[in-house]
């Protein structure tokens, strides 16, 4: 969970009431956010990854005027019509499509404002917005720009501004090459031919998002009025954030003025800050906290969560959400907020009316066997990210594309899909320790997941155990020595082998592990053009067992009279 640091004096004087220490911690508390210390002044919080709009001491304290009964319902803000306009050009669309924008008169700059201001917007890069692929902020002197700008795709060569904290003008590719931004975050945009731009109608650069923005709007205590742009790949997420950064700013005193958006044709007004609308069961909360709330009861916690909210009848209700909660998507969450006004030290614990028992499932107690068995083989465990690169489960291992679950927005090609069986995983982490000594023996006991349109999720998970072994004179006994050992401490009986073709093996050097008509595995000598895509110079067999299979056939079999 993201940490920040608040000001005590400052979020004080935003509450409009000063609270002992030990109080706040607890009222903090209830609102998930965990007091880690206090130094001086300073409080370390840990906040809810749920909460983004609570990364900042504006919307702690705003939270906290509700729940002390300061204030109660929506938070209002005055969007009044301005004169900032963003053109969005068509060369951005398959780049860096969306964008919202704000401006904010009226503040008064104080470092503890300046302080959060940048805290809020480095948290929100760090957690909600991805680490910038999905959304990133930019945050500028309003006064020095005009009011009509361009957000466009530009060719790197033709980028020409001096980045903030720098003193001299570069290009594109200078700025991801030699900024300490570019650096970080260059990988974003660096596959593009053109790069993201925002400049306005003097050509004064204001950002080249998600990197850096330019010096020219650099933000100074003298700062009054500041301009927002915030770009990004969801156009949900995008608003969300602008919501959050221009409510945060309004609570420090400042004047929300509106941006007009113009994609072509369409016209698009920001921040809408328009409340969501969602219906509330009344018996449900009260089913979900063991309670016997009135309607009139939970409207009134509700209202100190800072919702508003109409009562329909005894039984419903009508809640109104403000825009910057992005974490409301379900009644539940609606619920979570009762029991955080309601207090959840006043719920008392009940007995459950069915007693059961609890027991270590049969899988879990199979894997923790296999794992002690290979051990005591001499093979070395290991643990690989269930996530992989589509290459080494299909085309390295010398088979066809497969299906396989992918990422809709991977951060590294290397991790773009969930693997669907195990040895390629093992033979990557060979081709990573050819420096070790051999012989090399290792396994793996782990999730691998399938495509399955029969179930609600599309997908099933499945337990396997994979191992291989790599030597300069490895065979196909010795994996096949290690399998009949698992079998026969496991007392499994009924099995047998079968010879089949795989391509990721050796042609008359590779089997099939029958039990029950089912395939519950396979053994054998991997084929040398598979060692040549992983880089391995060393003989390998391997094996592979379906664990999730085995223990239903003995579990089924024991349970059959």
């Amino acid at each position: 969970m993201p940490t920040l640091k608040v000001g005590y004096r400052d979020l004080c004087s935003m509450i409009g009431k000063e609270l002992p220490l030990d109080i706040l911690s607890e009222r903090l508390f209830m609102m998930k956010c965990g007091v880690e210390g206090v130094y001086g002044d300073e409080i370390l919080l840990e906040v809810t990854s749920d909460r983004p709009d609570l990364l900042c001491s504006e919307g702690i304290a705003r939270e906290l005027r509700g729940l002390l009964g300061i204030e109660k319902g929506l938070a209002k803000y005055k969007v009044a019509k301005g004169d900032l306009t963003i053109h969005v050009d068509e060369s951005i669309r398959n780049i860096r499509p969306y964008i919202a924008g704000a401006v904010i008169r009226g503040l008064k700059l104080t470092d503890d404002a300046v302080r959060q201001i940048m805290q809020l917007q480095e948290k929100l890069h760090m957690t909600y917005c991805r680490n910038r692929t999905k959304v990133s902020v930019g945050i500028h002197d309003s006064d020095k720009v005009t009011h009509r700008l361009t957000y466009a795709a530009v060719p790197p060569e033709e980028i020409r501004f001096t980045p903030l904290d720098e003193e001299s003008e570069m290009n594109g590719y200078e700025i991801l090459e030699s900024t300490p931004k570019g650096k970080e975050y260059g990988w974003i945009i660096k596959g593009f031919k053109a790069y993201p731009l925002l400049y306005d109608s003097e050509g004064k650069v204001l950002s080249m998002p998600p990197i850096i923005n330019g010096v020219i709007t650099q933000v100074t205590p003298e700062t009054k009025n500041l301009l927002l742009d915030v770009t990004g790949t969801d156009m949900k997420l995008v608003n969300f954030v602008n919501n959050i950064i221009a409510t945060s700013l309004a609570e420090r005193g400042g004047l929300i003025e509106s941006a007009r958006i113009i994609y072509g044709r369409s016209k698009v007004l920001t921040p809408d800050l328009k409340p969501n609308i969602m219906k509330l069961n009344i018996k449900y909360v009260n089913d979900t906290l063991g309670l016997k709330l009135t309607a009139k009861r939970v409207a009134a916690l509700l209202r100190r969560m800072r919702y508003n909210v109409e009562v329909n009848s005894d039984e419903r209700l009508t809640v109104f959400i403000p825009a910057y909660r992005a974490d409301v998507i379900h009644e539940i969450d609606l619920v979570e907020d009762v029991a955080i006004a309601y207090g959840y030290n006043k719920l008392e614990p009940l007995i459950p009316s069915t007693f059961t028992i609890g027991a270590e499932r049969a899988i879990t107690r199979l894997s923790r066997k296999m794992r002690d068995l290979m051990c005591s083989l001499g093979y070395l465990e290991v643990i690989n990210y269930i996530m992989t690169d589509k290459a080494s489960l299909s085309e390295k291992m010398n088979l066809p594309p497969q299906e396989v679950v992918e990422v809709a927005n991977p951060l590294s090609l290397d991790f773009a899909v969930l693997r669907n069986w195990l040895i390629p995983g093992l033979l990557n982490f060979l081709t990573y320790n050819k420096h070790v000594s051999y012989p090399q023996r290792i396994f793996e006991c782990g999730d691998v997941v399938h495509i399955d349109r029969n179930e609600p999720t599309m997908t099933v998970t499945r337990r396997r155990l994979g191992a291989v072994s790599c030597d300069y004179k490895v065979s196909y006994e010795e994996v096949q020595a290690a399998v009949y050992s698992i079998f026969k401490n496991i007392r499994l009986e009924g099995w047998s082998v079968e010879r089949v073709e795989h391509p990721s093996f050796i042609k008359g050097r590779v089997a099939s592990i029958i039990l029950s008509c089912r395939e519950i595995g396979f053994l054998g000598e991997v084929h040398p053009q598979v060692l040549e895509n992983f880089g391995i110079e060393n003989p390998v067999a391997a094996f592979e067992l379906d664990i999730s299979s085995l223990t239903e056939i003995t579990c089924n079999s024991k349970e059959s009279p």
